[in-house]
């Protein structure tokens, strides 16, 4: 089974928010010096959850991710996990935050790589949240897709059954490869690292294309981009309120919050 992984690298969603300062154009966020990157949480159990297929049924898995040079750390982080092969789409065209953009420089590159029966992605990235492009891509490739998928398998045929969260449960649904699927953190941990695993990612070589390389129409790919436009990004001011409730009992006290409760129009 060959699997693509699509990665991406994103602001530590860890790092106290001390740590982050929005640039004068108030559209681009900033890290301070020694604050690093890391790989989307929800990528990195797309990468396990494609090396445990892998190491079930064999084929190779290939990490893609587009972006500029620095995100090419994620698809280290994806080779010392023990993915087969990376390749690096280097466009400053998927500017952020343009899902349809992203999703279809990762569709032509994705078409060029060929020869795969599945493609992985987070559920969500960890910087914006929207949860399109998996979906999106889908949509450009012209194959099934399932969201938010916490189990995989692999039956007869090369059909999958997969199991897709919804809020009161899962879903068991069957589609055939190839396939896309986003993938969310009840599927599985993802490994850690040894040492040997960093030595034989150190030798592989990550081919770097442009959009260009992958035939990639800019005059669409313009027109994606115009689909969403960003007015303005912030650190919103958190505040917070206490106000005692009193009482001369316990009783006193319940009716006396359940009256300023329907006061604010809380209940």
């Amino acid at each position: 089974m060959n699997i693509i992984v699509c990665v991406k690298l994103i602001p530590d969603p860890e790092a106290p928010l001390k740590h982050y300062l929005i640039d004068d154009s108030g559209r681009r966020m900033q890290t301070v010096k020694g604050v690093q990157p890391v790989v989307s949480p929800f990528d990195e159990n797309a990468i396990e959850a494609a090396l445990q297929l892998k190491e079930a049924h064999g084929g190779n898995v290939t990490a893609l991710t587009v972006g500029p040079g620095a995100s090419q750390d994620s698809l280290k982080r994806a080779l010392r996990m023990g993915a087969d092969a990376a390749v690096h789409l280097e466009a400053e065209a998927a500017s952020e935050p343009a899902p349809s953009a992203t999703a279809y420089l990762l569709a032509k590159a994705i078409e060029k790589i060929g020869d795969f029966d599945l493609i992985l992605c987070g559920r969500q990235a960890g910087d914006w949240d929207q949860g399109q492009v998996g979906c999106l891509i889908a949509e450009v490739l012209d194959i099934p897709c399932v969201n938010i998928v916490k189990n995989i398998e692999v039956i007869d045929n090369g059909v999958l059954r997969v199991q897709r969260l919804t809020e009161d449960g899962y879903e068991v649904l069957e589609l055939p490869t190839p396939s896309l699927l986003t993938v969310t953190n009840e599927i599985n941990l993802p490994r850690l690292t040894n040492v040997a695993a960093v030595l034989r990612a150190s030798k592989i070589k990550i081919p770097v294309w442009t959009p260009e390389d992958i035939g990639a129409d800019e005059a669409f790919l313009t027109s994606l981009e115009a689909l969403m436009h960003m007015e303005r990004l912030y650190i919103p001011e958190v505040s917070t309120e206490c106000q005692i409730i009193s009482g001369e009992t316990p009783e006193d006290q319940a009716v006396n919050l359940v009256s300023t409760l329907r006061d604010q129009k809380v209940i």
